[in-house]
């Protein structure tokens, strides 16, 4: 059985190599911070596509929602070895809740949505809602 000096000494020795790649890296820490999953927005046929890379996500811990203008993407992608005791030497994969608020930058309509997951990634297409040029006559 170990004593709590030993205790004290793993700690140390955990927290030297968190800090130390830390401050090497360049980044935060993302496992306490959350994560923030980057995304690309393009057009293609007509549609507006919402590609976001979410690997590890289940499609059971994913939500889009759409109100007006705004498309919210949230979910969690859960620690598959959270249960392990483990001593880290580098954390660079974040774990938890995410959400992003996109500002749609065109009319879709959202009831032809179709949201499907691949590989990794979650892809969303957004008809596009045709434009109605409508002229007005100046008096």
């Amino acid at each position: 059985m170990s004593d709590i000096f030993d205790e004290i000494r793993r700690f140390e020795r955990e927290m030297d190599l968190l800090l130390n790649n830390f401050m090497h890296s360049g980044r935060s820490i993302p496992y306490r911070s959350g994560w923030r999953p980057p995304v690309n927005i393009f057009e293609r046929n007509n549609s507006l596509i919402i590609m976001m890379e979410a690997a590890g996500v289940k499609p059971e811990n994913l939500s889009v929602v759409i109100e007006r203008s705004v498309i919210t993407i949230s979910g969690k992608r859960e620690d598959p070895y959270a249960d392990e005791s483990r001593n880290f030497y580098s954390i660079e994969i974040s774990f938890g809740a995410f959400q992003r608020r996109i500002s749609l930058p065109c009319e879709v309509d959202t009831d032809k949505a179709v949201v499907t997951t691949k590989d990794g990634f979650i892809q969303i297409v957004l008809p596009k809602v045709p434009s109605v040029e409508k002229v007005i006559k100046i008096e």
